[in-house]
């Protein structure tokens, strides 16, 4: 029989370990719950009030993800959408939009697809009629190594079709926007390679009376060497569309 005091020592430490595996069991279920979900489940004070983890942005280290403001920046200018270190928790670099997204924004969205080892992520912000933002985001020992506004670099190659064009704008804000297909217009393989087949247009509505334009960029941009290596300018249409009554 073991002495009195060893016992009371062994029943505070069961006791200690029940109350323990309690509060982990707690804590696990809370994190499995919010799974899939927004949440401000892991964030510092400072930016837990204000600011919520995208589920579609973790990466699959769970290390890294996207974080955005429950508030339309546009109230709070030194709001924004970031990307964060979640293991531990770090601000790694703020993405560099017009448009951030915040929640409840309206036609609004926000994803990322990743490369398996988490080293390169392609973050997409959505408008109303496709996405409005494409980064690519390069990451190694565990900071961001290099940020490409993808988005911007189509824009670019499709851009002067569009000058000859001489068509409206679409708005005030944009020359032209891209416009959601069936399959995302940028594709990440790997670590290596973004496979592009993208729309563009003035006209989303297809009910415009001015003149309009659409055109169509196939494209292969190297990650690594930050440039395209093939790329396809196609315009689909420019003129002013028929309408029946």
């Amino acid at each position: 029989m073991l002495p009195l005091s060893v016992s009371v020592k062994n029943r505070k430490y069961a006791v200690a370990t029940a109350i323990l595996f309690a509060i982990c069991s707690s804590e696990l279920l809370a994190i499995e719950e919010e799974e899939g979900e927004d949440s401000s489940v892991g964030l510092p004070e400072k930016y837990s009030q204000n600011y919520l983890i995208a589920a579609t942005t973790i990466s699959p280290s769970k290390k890294f993800a996207v974080i955005y403001p429950t508030d339309d920046p546009a109230d709070f200018p030194d709001r924004a959408d970031f990307i964060v270190s979640l293991q531990p928790f770090a601000v790694l670099g703020k993405l560099k939009t017009k448009r951030p997204y915040f929640r409840h924004e309206s036609h609004g969205g926000l994803s990322a697809d990743w490369s398996d080892e988490s080293s390169v992520a392609l973050i997409t912000l959505d408008i109303k009629w496709g996405p409005g933002d494409i980064f690519v985001v390069e990451f190694a020992h565990g900071k961001i190594t290099r940020t490409t506004n993808l988005l911007a670099r189509m824009h670019d190659v499709l851009a002067p079709d569009f000058r000859q064009a001489k068509a409206e704008p679409y708005n005030d804000s944009y020359d032209f926007i891209f416009e959601s297909e069936e399959e995302p217009s940028c594709q990440l393989e790997g670590h290596r390679e973004v496979r592009i087949n993208a729309l563009a247009t003035t006209d989303p509505k297809g009910a415009a009376d001015g003149r309009v334009w659409e055109g169509r960029l196939e494209a292969n941009w190297d990650i690594q060497g930050a440039k395209f290596t093939t790329e396809k300018a196609t315009r689909v249409f420019a003129g002013v569309r028929e309408h029946q009554d």
